[in-house]
């Protein structure tokens, strides 16, 4: 399985003998990125989030370790799983922290502003808008939005590409099960209210680190800032292409 998606995805976070060529330009001093996609330019400001781990604005969680045993990500509403497909890299199969970056300070405070999955405890040289491969996307549309997803549940989530595809069976089984189900309400909520005052600087029962029924794996999911919209996500990269984390933002 992992020769295939090293195949497939062709950054993987292998010590790199090339020298890597961002697909984004930056402009270090305004902390600036730009990207071509789908035919057009994309660009994004990346100093609030480059190092989140100094930023006083935020209180920085630790959510728990998140197991990739294909080391493909998926980065989706967890209810609403359009897009529920890998990124265009991937990573060592492994354990990663996920943090959630709760504001502090404005008429938010209390909600998640960023969540980030760590692979590297280190700065960025390059960041690029995390996108899915093409061959995944279907339309128009979805190239149009490749690099963003649609949350209509007020929640999201990191989770390996195979675990998520898993999940998605047991939500499936739930509802052949009991018709007139709500896998949130009756499932995932005691979860959620279980952390209601953790962390004390969050507005309570914001994120879960979710243990799979019937499969080894979990998915750590999170609040989405003020909740439904369309959010980006962007990876990080070293000076040699290996990935360091990636951020989904939810705007604040």
């Amino acid at each position: 399985m992992r020769s295939f998606f090293s195949k497939l995805f062709g950054k993987a976070n292998k010590e790199s003998t090339t020298v890597f060529k961002p697909v984004s330009t930056q402009d270090n001093e305004l902390k600036i990125a730009t990207q071509h996609m789908g035919g057009e330019e994309t660009v994004f400001t990346y100093g609030d989030f480059e190092d989140l781990k100094r930023n006083n604005k935020y209180d920085r969680f630790l959510a728990g370790q998140l197991f990739l045993p294909t080391g493909t990500v998926v980065c989706v509403d967890p209810l609403c799983s359009v897009f529920a497909l890998p990124q265009s890299w991937s990573v060592e199969k492994g354990q990663y922290p996920v943090y959630l970056y709760i504001d502090l300070e404005t008429e938010a405070a209390g909600r998640v502003a960023y969540a980030e999955l760590l692979v590297r405890d280190e700065i960025p040289v390059f960041w690029e808008v995390s996108l899915i491969s093409e061959e995944f996307l279907t339309d128009s549309l979805e190239r149009k939005i490749n690099g963003m997803y649609p949350v209509d549940a007020g929640l999201s989530c990191f989770c390996d590409y195979e675990i998520f595809k898993k999940y998605e069976e047991e939500v499936d089984e739930f509802y052949k099960l009991h018709k007139d189900g709500n896998y949130y309400n009756d499932v995932l909520e005691e979860y959620f209210k279980e952390n209601a005052n953790i962390p004390t600087s969050s507005r309570g029962e914001d994120w879960i680190n979710y243990k799979l029924a019937k499969a080894n794996g979990n998915i750590i999911m999170f609040g989405t800032g003020w909740g439904d919209g369309l959010y980006p996500r962007y990876v990080g990269y070293d000076l040699a292409g290996n990935v360091v984390k990636m951020i989904t933002d939810f705007e604040l």
